[in-house]
């Protein structure tokens, strides 16, 4: 590695948001990257380049490599997280285990050496918050009943800024939050994933649409959300990355989503189906249905009516703003899952 050359260590690499990152970074070719995860299907594009390396293990069961390799790197950006709703009303255990333990000690690594975190937080964690855009340091962070168990994904992620930004406060921690809103894009999630009912709203649609099952929406199907391109996330993460701005990036928070791309999950369902039939008109005899939240999830579930990010910030201080409308958006996940079933005759 050049003395010159900038690292950083990615966890959880092989994910929707890690392997997108790893890819770009690599294709920058400025920075040495090391990646972390239990599988590494997703990098296929990357595992050859001699900027990148890898190392199969899990996080919980690593931690020698990872403290190492902490001490070794300039950023670290932890992406480990379950942030799939069935599992937080299913197993909210496995999501404090992994989503806030397994990372509230490499938030502690990252201090103790004295490195710099890029945390990835939530939309969960404004929750049902009356606002109609949702700021960074205003909205209040409103969640429903401890007996409601898909809060613990949530609360998981705001302890955890809480302690990243206490750290920041006494000096003992350089972190930058981003807090995604509804991500999409290929590589999304798995077909295998959406076919369990554990992928996010989007795979499981195109899951049954591709299988030619009805489009299942949970409730009245008016919730919203601001649907964000995966391009148009890792270009704002690149931002922080790089301080291509030049501003003051410590203590920062930003939203990073496409408040343009808000549309309730109804309204998914059947722009997703127009999109499916300019590919393969009259392969799809399905229809969308509604079903209550307590049959499609259990006793544990809430849902969460509006969630619309006020980006001002990361314009302001990133200067980032998305570029990929909602269709684009949509028909590039539906196009990589259509590859994805192709690729492997599912």
């Amino acid at each position: 590695m050049n003395k010159n050359q900038k690292s950083i260590l990615i966890l959880g690499a092989n994910g929707f948001i890690g392997n997108a990152l790893v890819k770009d970074l690599c294709n920058d070719g400025t920075m040495k990257i090391y990646g972390m995860d239990i599988e590494n299907n997703k990098l296929d594009h990357s595992l050859g380049n001699p900027n990148f390396v890898f190392e199969k293990g899990d996080i919980n069961s690593s931690d020698k490599w990872i403290k190492d390799h902490i001490k070794k790197c300039d950023i670290i950006v932890p992406l480990v997280a379950i942030a799939t709703p069935n599992v937080y009303v299913k197993d909210p255990l496995k999501i404090f285990q992994l989503d806030f333990e397994s990372n509230l000690k490499i938030i502690k690594w990252v201090a103790e050496y004295n490195k710099r975190v890029i945390f990835p937080s939530t939309s969960e964690v404004y929750g049902i918050t009356s606002d109609k855009e949702f700021n960074e340091y205003t909205t209040n962070l409103t969640v429903g009943p401890v007996h409601k168990s898909r809060w613990i994904y949530s609360v998981s992620k705001q302890l955890l800024d809480r302690i990243i930004i206490a750290y920041g406060e006494k000096g003992l921690l350089d972190y930058t939050i981003f807090r995604p809103f509804n991500w999409i894009g290929p590589r999304l999630d798995s077909l295998k994933l959406a076919q369990l009912g554990n992928g996010r709203v989007l795979s499981i649609f195109i899951y049954n649409l591709l299988n030619n099952k009805d489009l299942i929406v949970v409730g009245d199907g008016n919730q919203s959300r601001s649907f964000t391109y995966i391009d148009d996330g890792i270009d704002a993460l690149k931002r922080i990355i790089y301080n291509s701005s030049g501003n003051d990036l410590n203590k920062k928070i930003f939203n990073i989503g496409n408040p343009d791309n808000n549309i309730n999950i109804n309204n998914l369902a059947k722009i997703l189906i127009e999109e499916y039939n300019k590919i393969y008109p009259k392969n799809f005899t399905g229809k969308i249905t509604n079903q209550d939240h307590k049959i499609f999830y259990g006793e544990g579930y809430e849902d969460i009516p509006v969630r619309v990010p006020d980006i001002r910030e990361a314009k302001k201080i990133l200067n980032w703003a998305p570029k990929y409308d909602l269709k684009m958006s949509i028909r590039e996940t539906l196009n990589s899952f259509i590859k994805e079933k192709e690729n492997n005759k599912l």
